[in-house]
């Protein structure tokens, strides 16, 4: 009677493995367009800051 028991704890434990196994599969292409996403921003703010500042003088405002 107890190896039954086990068999079908472990059958109910495979199959939640499996569930989970599927839901991990379906979330890791929009994971990796995130990081992709985030990897260009990075990117081209460190591009952005290898630039040199503008030679822009700001204007006072009259009151």
């Amino acid at each position: 009677m107890r190896l039954r028991e086990t068999i079908k704890k472990l059958k109910k434990t495979i199959a939640n493995k499996n569930k989970e196994l599927a839901q991990i599969r379906e979330d890791v292409p929009a994971l990796v367009r995130a990081i992709h996403q985030l990897t260009l921003e990075n990117q081209e703010l460190r591009e952005q800051l290898g630039l040199p500042e503008p030679n822009v003088t700001p204007l006072l405002r009259r009151r």
